[in-house]
């Protein structure tokens, strides 16, 4: 009973000092219509559509995690282009599209954002930040595909190195 209780003593402290970070991050996405490369291949555009944004804004709220609890960053997305290009396929079973991922189709993404402290005082922002991830020159196919089971990998990468480097955070 003694074991039973300091575990769930250290349980509980570990999970109080790990709360010391996450902001509270906000996304908006602003005229989606308009983005470059939101497009579905094989669902439905509005399915499709609704899935990336929540799992990009689920990102984006995990990366709030780095970022002191007392603070806020609120995010509003005005473009997007997805890692790839559409290309038309075409076979028995009449024809299609398929995302075709290689070294030259990189994402990029425009959002403005402002990122204030517990009083509300403005630390930084800006209305026009634009994000692109060119690789190392040094991906293939394989090593694209091969990074994760993640779709949305690289495009997740470009918003993590984003933060890094905006907020010093690792």
């Amino acid at each position: 009973m003694k074991n039973f209780n300091r575990i769930t003593t250290a349980l509980v402290a570990t999970l109080l000092t790990t709360s010391a970070f996450a902001a509270e991050v906000k996304v908006k996405w602003e005229g989606v219509d308009d983005y470059r490369d939101i497009e579905a291949v094989s669902d439905i555009q509005e399915r499709f559509e609704k899935r990336v944004m929540e799992r990009l804004t689920a990102h984006w709220q995990d990366l709030g995690e780095k970022l002191p609890e007392d603070h806020k960053l609120a995010i509003t997305m005005t473009d997007l282009d997805l890692a790839g290009r559409i290309e038309p396929t075409y076979g028995v079973g009449g024809s299609g599209h398929v995302r075709v991922l290689d070294s030259l189709s990189f994402p990029t993404m425009s959002f403005s954002y402002s990122y204030t402290d517990a009083n509300g005082e403005v630390i930084s922002s800006n209305e026009d930040v634009r994000l692109k991830d060119l690789g190392d020159g040094s991906s293939t196919l394989r090593s694209i595909h091969g990074t994760s089971n993640d779709n949305l990998y690289r495009e997740k990468r470009l918003m993590t190195e984003w933060v890094q480097r905006q907020f010093d955070v690792r």
